[in-house]
């Protein structure tokens, strides 16, 4: 979202025009966050220069993005900041609002300004929220502080080094650079519910016969609280049994397809998360190959002055997600390694695999996970993100969504493990021909 785009400056000294500057010395701001967008107050001050001794300056405007869909509820110009109850002079028509100073102001003079606004977003995602604090390029040196709150059903999932987190607000405090400040933080709620099913389909060219199909234990780890986990079969088996985490079920059957459908209700966000207990010495190794070809990557990324004082995890992270293009012609493709550093594009697995061997050959514990996530506005599908041990626990990253705090959305479902394998199926009938098929659904439940 774009706060206060444009500033524009209209000079009234009939019947000349001159070219002004309001200077921007002091920039104040809060925020509320609404469930359907923002109520915004904003307080500058400034001085006005660049003004002809003969002339004045009777009002200013300020052009709003015209896709912001906006309500001025107050605007209180220095004439009139002591008497709150009444508004400026102002006129607010196509997103631009025009204020009129009572008296003229000429060059030097100073001046403040408070204006209040609602703003309406027309679509939120609600999984992942992301929020831009903003001050235009035209404050650049003024002193500056945002305070931006949220409300308690939502938790941070922000890594950004230049705000700071004070109970359910964040604050930005700095002198504006030259270019403004354009900084964003990440939301999402404390508690989602979901009902979630990975249903594995198995065609054949002809009747399947006798078949064991070898199902993965799906959903379990801490990081979300798992009801009501059960595996479910289209056609009857003729037993089943449990090795090692994975459930073998037999079959012997007429039928050309089945289905096996693992289910479950998940319960994510912070209020079901745990600690997860894994052995970092477990996911520590890499190969050779692996340290040749990723090295002088590695020695790039930690002599990157761009990342700034951030954990190298965050910057192996924000390599990787600047490094690959997103294609969506890569999916079920799984390149090589090498493939994925030379060709740099691909998609989720792609990303969180590359993080993976970067971060293990820094000698950070990683994993894949695979999983499922809902982007903008209900799109969930299947999904790869990773796990990293950081000083001394074990915290979710996703270097294809940008997610370096630890916390990624309350939408991000854990199926299993990548190394953990899919689906495993035999057969004993040679002349078989048969094909599987995985589909994912996912529904918030309430």
């Amino acid at each position: 979202m774009k706060l206060l785009k444009t500033l524009l400056l209209l000079l009234m000294f009939l019947p000349y025009r001159a070219n002004a500057e309001l200077v921007i010395y002091n920039w104040q701001e809060n925020v509320q966050l609404t469930k359907s967008g923002r109520i915004s107050e904003v307080f500058v001050q400034g001085k006005i220069t660049n003004l002809a001794a003969n002339m004045a300056m009777s009002s200013f405007s300020i052009a709003f993005d015209p896709q912001q869909d906006l309500t001025i509820s107050k605007v209180i110009n220095d004439n009139n900041l002591n008497n709150y109850a009444n508004n400026s002079d102002f006129t607010f028509s196509n997103n631009n609002l025009t204020i009129r100073f009572a008296k003229p102001k000429r060059n030097g003079d100073q001046f403040s300004l408070y204006l209040a606004y609602k703003e309406y977003y027309n679509k939120i995602n609600q999984f992942l929220r992301q929020e831009m604090i903003y001050i235009p390029a035209f404050a650049a040196g003024a002193n500056s502080k945002v305070t931006f709150n949220f409300p308690g059903y939502f938790e941070s999932a922000t890594f950004n080094p230049n705000v700071t987190k004070v109970g359910n607000s964040f604050v930005y405090r700095n002198v504006v650079p030259k270019n403004g400040v354009h900084e964003i933080i990440k939301l999402t709620p404390v508690l989602d519910n979901w009902d979630i099913a990975v249903k594995t389909t198995i065609r054949g060219n002809k009747s399947l016969g006798k078949i064991n199909v070898k199902v993965p234990t799906f959903f379990q780890i801490e990081k979300q609280k798992v009801e009501n986990y059960k595996i479910a079969t289209s056609v009857n088996s003729s037993g089943q049994k449990d090795e090692g985490g994975v459930r073998s079920i037999s079959f012997n059957t007429a039928a050309q397809e089945l289905v096996v459908t693992s289910s479950a209700k998940i319960k994510t966000g912070l209020i079901n998360r745990s600690p997860i207990s894994r052995n970092p010495a477990n996911y520590i190794n890499y190969s050779s190959a692996e340290s040749k070809l990723l090295t002088t990557i590695l020695e790039q990324i930690r002599n990157d002055q761009t990342y700034g004082n951030i954990p190298l995890y965050a910057k192996i992270g924000k390599f990787v997600h600047d490094y690959l293009r997103y294609e969506d012609s890569y999916v079920g493709k799984l390149p090589a390694l090498q493939q994925i550093v030379q060709n740099r594009v691909g998609v989720c697995t792609e990303y969180a695999r590359l993080f993976d061997a970067l971060a293990r050959v820094a000698g950070i514990p990683s994993i894949v996970i695979d999983g499922a996530a809902c982007g903008e506005y209900f799109e969930c599908q299947g999904h790869s993100w990773n796990l990293v041990y950081h000083q001394g626990k074990w915290i979710e990253v996703d270097p294809t969504w940008d997610l370096m705090s630890g916390v990624v959305s309350s939408s991000h479902v854990y199926f299993n493990d990548y190394d953990k394998g899919k689906t495993g199926l035999e057969y004993f009938d040679n002349s078989l021909q048969v094909n599987m098929k995985v589909d994912l659904e996912m529904s918030e439940s309430m």
